[in-house]
């Protein structure tokens, strides 16, 4: 295409154009100018629940007693309402089991399968758990027992 030509198909298209996607300016002279701008930003946190750390001794030893033992849950939310740890137990050797936690603002509920432990808004959550368990045989105090709680979380 000659330079000529590319001149013409150049000056088609900004004639071509609709008068919307022309940019617009003015100048404003005098006592009355003024300039204002305004710019909006939101900012999106998405809905997110992540344990952070779940610590808990890996086998439970009675050692002459009921097996107890304490369990560290540290979870971040951005949950406005907060979140709920869902604990239940998986050995059949417990028959009984009590949990209990001094964390402020969080409610430990019992449930059918096992407990219920919430807290009603976002941010970093430290739950110090403490669980006592007491065996369905006193000969089952004499070996170890790998940990019998498995903890699920969901949105409140």
């Amino acid at each position: 295409m000659c330079p000529t030509a590319l001149r013409v198909a150049c000056a088609l298209l900004v004639l071509a154009a609709p008068l919307s996607a022309r940019p617009e300016s003015s100048l404003a002279t005098g006592a009355n100018a003024s300039a204002s701008a305004s710019v909006n930003f939101r900012i999106v946190i998405p809905p997110m629940t992540r344990v952070l750390d779940n610590r808990h001794p890996a086998t439970l030893w009675a050692a002459g007693g009921a097996p107890e033992a304490h369990q560290e849950l540290v979870v971040l939310t951005t949950l406005p309402q907060g979140f709920c740890a869902r604990l239940r137990l998986t050995s059949p050797e417990v028959r009984e089991w009590t949990l209990s936690t001094r964390a402020p603002g969080v409610s430990v509920q019992r449930t059918g399968e096992g407990y219920r432990v919430c807290t009603p808004r976002h941010g970093r959550h430290t739950l110090a758990l403490h669980h006592e368990f007491a065996l369905r045989d006193p000969a089952d105090a004499q070996t170890p027992m790998p940990w019998p709680v498995q903890t699920e979380l969901s949105a409140l």
